[in-house]
């Protein structure tokens, strides 16, 4: 099976050749919200994110995106549309190659310029293996980024590292604790939540998305410590079809919403 990622050859759109849920699935996500659309329910429990700061963690360049692994027995979310507790597993984003794009989610057909996202599991099936490909087996909280003046601190604990994984496989530990609470957008009136899927491959359908309304803002630096990684394992030259290596709009188009309900909550 051919490698998948964000170019020409390999792109989402070509996805479906390897990937049939790509094509055929119900609940592919992202999906562009549309408050208009959505219906409110006050009958949900509030949303409870317990999450710990932790020393230690690791950051890695997937060659995709970033990503922090997160320690599964730390932090949690539960309450909302979640019937169970979910644990907190890793969190990465996605970004453009230029600022008006480079969100997976869109609001009324609105892009951001990136989209971080917190990836939890379902506790009841033991493990994020054998939650993956469970309708409910995941829960994800997708939260907006938007380039502003200035630099986003917690955020910055993230960025300030990148620099040491340029190279795809690179791996280090991150300085300072990290505080998944302090990458909440505190200004938020609600989030929207729906049944749908991973955003990349293999896209199995078992997220239950909740996606915050309101960005959270970061820096051009920051923005650029991020579109500055590389998507190959050896800096020797090699380049992709616009003579380039490095880690840049590696987000998937909105899909088809069909029939799903989204929910709007209040917070």
């Amino acid at each position: 099976m051919a490698t998948w990622g964000y170019g020409k050859d390999n792109g989402p759109d070509t996805w479906g050749k390897w990937y049939p849920v790509c094509d055929e699935g119900k609940r592919q996500s992202p999906i562009d919200l549309v408050p208009e659309t959505c219906s409110e329910d006050p009958t949900l429990p509030a949303l409870v994110a317990k999450f710990s700061r932790l020393p230690q963690l690791s950051l890695e360049n997937t060659g995709m995106s970033w990503k922090v692994n997160y320690v599964p027995d730390e932090s949690s979310l539960t309450g909302g549309p979640l019937g169970n507790e979910y644990k907190l597993v890793q969190m990465h984003a996605h970004w453009g190659k230029v600022e008006g794009r480079g969100s997976e989610h869109t609001i009324n057909g609105k892009m951001f310029d990136g989209e971080l996202h917190l990836v939890h599991y379902n506790t009841g099936y033991g493990s994020f293996e054998e939650a993956a490909d469970k309708p409910d087996g995941l829960a994800v909280l997708g939260i907006f980024l938007q380039v502003g003046e200035n630099s986003h601190p917690e955020f910055e604990k993230i960025t300030s590292m990148l620099g040491d994984i340029k190279l795809k496989g690179d791996l280090v530990e991150l300085a300072e604790e990290l505080d998944p609470a302090g990458l909440l957008p505190v200004e938020s009136e609600c989030y929207y939540t729906y049944p749908g899927s991973l955003t990349t491959p293999p896209l199995l359908e078992s997220v239950t998305w909740l996606v915050y309304s309101t960005p959270i803002c970061i820096s051009k630096t920051q923005m650029l410590s991020m579109r500055s990684l590389k998507n190959v394992e050896n800096d020797d030259g090699q380049e992709d079809e616009e003579g380039c290596t490095c880690v840049q709009d590696n987000y998937r188009p909105v899909c088809c919403r069909g029939e799903r309900v989204v929910r709007m909550i209040k917070l």
